[in-house]
């Protein structure tokens, strides 16, 4: 179905795109932080609070608790269909990406010394989980440099495992600054030979492209559904079985982070008993009408179609990218981040900018054009000071000032609408004097 339908139509499918200020109509280039929603998934949401606005789960048990229980189980396999997971007993419902990796970071148990191996472009929230297990003395991180994490170097990795025991692996599988993506197949393969769990952080991934975690054979990854057309405030724990089943204490055991009603059997002053399956580890009572618009959202990206999704990303990125470095490549000043082929940057086109004043460009584009994109380091400062220095931020002298900006595609963005960037772009560089 989705083959005979143009990408532009499922614009009106967003109602952010039909507002105007200024005259204006809105270009939303700013999806790598999170995408817009469509109607369906915005009804979804409504449905719960109208229809049947009660617990779910083993909580209560009536026609409103029942409707509610069927469609978050419903949610659940279909996640688990998206990912291609045996079921939906190894989907567990989280709050975003960062609290599923946190969930990995303390539910595992690792002993003083061992290894966590992370890349040299990761996001904060795939940094400082494992940055306070090792300030804490529960474990050692490493980290690949960050033009290592760019091309990646599957002999050097592989000799890294041979060198010492490495007891997990977590790597953002595509890069929220460059858009570049990790061979996670080969990896896994090489850290699986040497005794290794791998944890992916598929923020950037999973939302682009088809996922499949058995033929990957991944151990945990980690996912947000407001990148996908879902809900705010919806994650994604995939967790092979084995992890979610291991008995309590075991040494590949996944122990709840947060306990309280909903994951218990039974409790006493002295003991307690909980859930088996993901139900453990989703205490409290959870965002019901996310977990159900969840599945909508799904659906609503399988009538897009995910290669098609990826198809439309490259492609718009190829344009930008080509347009760009014909109109400023020679001066010197503009530089485009990660790969120089825009296909292996995926929806993702980050740029730096060094001239006087480089700061404000994004405020710019939004007071005059309407143009929303994302500045600053996304996050992920870490890769920027190793790439830039720590000082990078706080130049001496306004001559070195040195800016980042972010554009990030997703289905429902156009070549008409890089046109309107790159006009207003242009129009900024002039006013301040940049080009000659």
């Amino acid at each position: 179905m989705e083959r005979t339908v143009p990408m532009e139509k499922f614009r009106a499918d967003f109602p952010a795109l039909h507002q105007t200020r200024n005259g204006l109509p809105p270009v939303y280039f700013d999806n790598a932080c999170t995408t817009l929603v469509p109607q369906p998934v915005i009804d979804s949401i409504n449905e719960y609070y109208t229809r049947y606005p009660a617990c779910g789960g083993r909580r209560s048990h009536h026609w409103f608790a029942s409707e509610v229980t069927r469609r978050i189980n419903r949610s659940r396999e279909r996640l688990a269909e998206f990912v291609n997971a045996e079921s939906g007993a190894e989907i567990i419902f989280t709050l975003n990406t960062t609290q599923a990796i946190n969930m990995v970071a303390l539910g595992l148990r690792f002993e003083p010394g061992e290894v966590v191996l992370i890349s040299g472009a990761e996001h904060n929230s795939n940094l400082l989980p494992w940055l306070r297990l090792q300030q804490k003395g529960g474990l050692r991180v490493e980290h690949l440099s960050a033009a290592e994490s760019e091309q990646f170097d599957l002999s050097a990795f592989e000799d890294r495992l041979r060198k010492s025991p490495v007891r997990l692996i977590s790597l953002a599988w595509t890069s929220n600054v460059t858009g570049s993506t990790l061979p996670a197949k080969e990896i896994i393969a090489a850290a699986h030979r040497h005794g290794a769990l791998v944890l992916l952080d598929g923020a950037q991934t999973v939302p682009h492209q088809n996922v499949d975690v058995r033929a990957l054979n991944v151990d945990f990854l980690a996912f947000s559904l407001h990148k996908m057309c879902g809900p705010r405030g919806v994650g994604v724990l995939y967790a092979k079985k084995e992890f979610i089943n291991s008995p309590p204490g075991s040494p590949n055991a996944l122990e709840p982070v947060i306990l309280g009603g909903g994951n218990a059997i039974d409790t006493s002053f002295e003991n307690y008993q909980l859930l088996e399956g993901p139900e453990r580890f989703e205490a409290g009572i959870p965002d019901y009408p996310g977990q159900i618009a969840a599945g909508a959202a799904v659906d609503y990206l399988l009538s897009v179609g995910m290669e098609r999704i990826r198809e439309q990303e490259e492609n718009l990125n190829r344009y930008l990218s080509a347009r760009m470095q014909e109109q400023y490549e020679q001066l010197g000043w503009l530089e485009i981040l990660g790969p120089q082929e825009p296909e292996r940057r995926g929806g993702i086109l980050t740029f730096s900018v060094r001239r006087p004043n480089a700061v404000g460009i994004a405020e710019d584009l939004d007071r005059a054009s309407n143009i929303m994109i994302r500045d600053g380091v996304f996050c992920a400062h870490s890769y920027f000071n190793d790439r830039y220095g720590n000082t990078w931020l706080h130049p001496k002298t306004h001559r070195d000032h040195r800016m980042v900006y972010r554009v990030s595609f997703y289905f429902y963005n156009t070549p008409q609408e890089c046109e309107l960037f790159l006009d207003a772009l242009n129009a900024i560089f002039e006013e301040r004097g940049y080009l000659e």
